[in-house]
């Protein structure tokens, strides 16, 4: 497996991050009860599609789709819609804590503010930041859409500049060559479980 480079000519029109819960529900057919458990396996999956395509760029995006050889590799993948946080925050930004598989917040040592849906990158995880929050005495606790996967240590450091995690190729249009130019090419991503 690789983790194969974006191509330059790889520039989304439109983008769209969906979370994946992994979960069971079970429903009583008699009591009219209901159960539902979280499994802790939370996903992203990325619908982008590229504007028309210039002959060179169709080549490039061609090439890119052969190199990914279906979900045998992976690329890293950032939100190209918010690309860097809204936010002020500022300082190291590093985990002032461990947080341990499944939490649902992290606790940050920076200065500023995070707002509701900053993306923010830790360990390989790509989160989202659930409310706005702001920092206290050096550290900003930071409530989390998605739940860790993994555990993170202390002092790992933490990226709001283009925040990526790694994504399988699940599924794409493929480009269509025609005489000048290529109409858009629709791409499905999964992150990686590692």
């Amino acid at each position: 497996m690789a983790l194969i480079t974006l191509p330059s000519a790889f520039k989304p029109r439109t983008c769209r991050f969906k979370e994946s819960v992994t979960q069971r529900v079970n429903a009583s057919p008699f009591a009219g009860s209901e159960q539902a458990i979280d499994l802790l396996n939370d996903r992203w999956i990325v619908s982008i599609e590229t504007g028309p395509l210039s002959p060179a760029d169709a080549t490039a995006i061609e090439v890119f789709i052969a190199a990914m050889r279906g979900q045998t590799n992976t690329v890293a993948l950032y939100h190209f819609a918010r690309p860097i946080v809204a936010g002020t925050i500022a300082g190291a930004k590093t985990l002032s804590a461990s947080a341990a598989q499944g939490a649902a917040s992290v606790s940050i040592t920076a200065t500023g503010t995070l707002l509701t849906g900053d993306m923010i990158g830790v360990g390989g995880l790509l989160l989202m930041v659930a409310q706005d929050c702001t920092s206290s005495a050096g550290v900003i606790t930071v409530p989390l859409t998605n739940r860790l996967r993994t555990a993170l240590s202390s002092g790992a450091a933490v990226t709001t500049t283009q925040p990526t995690a790694n994504f399988r190729l699940l599924d794409t249009s493929g480009v269509q060559n025609t005489r000048g130019w290529s109409p858009p090419v629709s791409f499905d991503f999964g992150e990686a479980i590692s």
